[in-house]
């Protein structure tokens, strides 16, 4: 399997964390044995773990802001320490978000897949980010099948 990040930009308040925050749910769902560990879920606010699916552990940070816990914390390097296969984190468009991810995929052998997230000005921000969340799952199950 390819040792992915899957790095959500995009501005702020377009949706990245709680596309990351759905995905969560959504890979909760659908493997009732997924097994979370490094356990910050708070669906509230943003969220840091890993699940473990069979063997496969997916990571999550969805603090992806200049300045947050991705940068202070390392948050990101720790998903990688932690041999996750594939890490899925919250970015903006340009920065030091942006820096950390390329840092870690260059230190720890990641591919990196850039997405945006959905965004709309008039459009409901909650169907978008479910959308988005669907098809982070539809990338996830073509990195387990190895299909990418």
């Amino acid at each position: 399997m390819n040792k992915t990040i899957i790095a959500v930009s995009g501005k702020s308040n377009h949706g990245k964390s709680e596309t990351i925050k759905n995905v969560c749910r959504l890979i909760l769902d659908l493997y009732p044995n997924a097994k979370p560990s490094i356990s910050n879920i708070n669906y509230n606010g943003d969220i840091f773990l890993t699940i473990i699916i069979g063997k496969i552990k997916i990571g999550f940070e969805s603090q992806g802001d200049p300045n947050s816990r991705m940068i202070y914390d390392n948050t990101i390097e720790k998903l990688a320490i932690e041999e996750c296969d594939i890490i899925i984190c919250a970015t903006r468009t340009n920065g030091m978000t942006v820096k950390k991810v390329d840092e870690v995929a260059n230190k720890y052998d990641y591919h990196t897949l850039w997405i945006s997230s959905f965004w709309s000005p008039s459009l409901n921000h909650t169907v978008l980010n479910r959308f988005g969340a669907e098809n982070i799952i539809n990338i996830i199950k073509g990195l387990i099948t190895e299909q990418l």
